[in-house]
């Protein structure tokens, strides 16, 4: 009977955890953490909430993301005599498994593992969605970057249109071949030829074709 109210209880934990789960992918994306910082909280929270007094429970998750190396964070579950992996159902370009560890010998039941399988739904559901704000957030941030250099670009093209007295496409030809003999990025010439401009350089070559 006391198992039955332990197991009860820890449901009924659960079935609040949602908001939790929620309040965790939105500190990690403002705290700018990205999904490793939810990762390690939400490994942290399951761990609390499948654990009972008479049984530590410690988590990890390895989770594998596309093009990039799988990775893991959370407990390795060295020592442990339980062991129990639940996968995370994402999308077709993820995929993370929950792994549960306890020192004990047959330490989860049928019904932790139910409790366990719900947990884990919601939590599929929280790490997927953390995942695509992290993905939204990287589209921002290399598009942020992609108009940055584009406006530095222009900037030194504007400069030597005006050095060179020619055309636009004169003057990004000799802003490519710069690049190309100096073996640079032509972001990289071009920030070098406004940052002359702006005096803080010595830079001071003049640009031709």
């Amino acid at each position: 009977m006391s198992d039955n109210r332990a197991v009860s209880s820890t449901a009924h934990t659960i079935s609040g955890s949602v908001s939790t789960l929620l309040d965790l992918v939105l500190d990690s994306s403002g705290a700018g953490t990205r999904v490793d910082g939810f990762l390690a909280e939400l490994a942290s929270l399951t761990a609390k909430e499948l654990s009972r007094p008479d049984r530590e429970v410690t988590c990890g998750i390895t989770i594998s993301r596309r093009k990039q190396p799988s990775s893991a964070v959370g407990s390795t579950g060295e020592g442990s005599d339980s062991i129990v992996q639940i996968p995370l159902l994402l999308d077709d370009e993820n995929s993370a498994v929950i792994n549960l560890y306890s020192p004990r010998t047959d330490a989860f039941s049928v019904e932790d593992l139910a409790v366990a399988q719900q947990f884990a739904s919601d939590a599929a559901r929280a790490l997927l969605l953390a995942l695509r704000i992290s993905q939204l957030t990287e589209s921002r941030d290399n598009l942020a970057a992609a108009m940055q250099s584009r406006t530095t670009i222009d900037m030194a093209i504007g400069a030597i249109m005006a050095q060179n007295r020619c055309g636009r496409e004169a003057a990004f030809k000799i802003l490519r071949n710069t690049s190309n003999n100096r073996n640079m990025k032509i972001r990289d010439i071009a920030a070098m030829v406004v940052a002359s401009i702006a005096g803080d350089t010595d830079i001071t070559a003049r640009f031709e074709e």
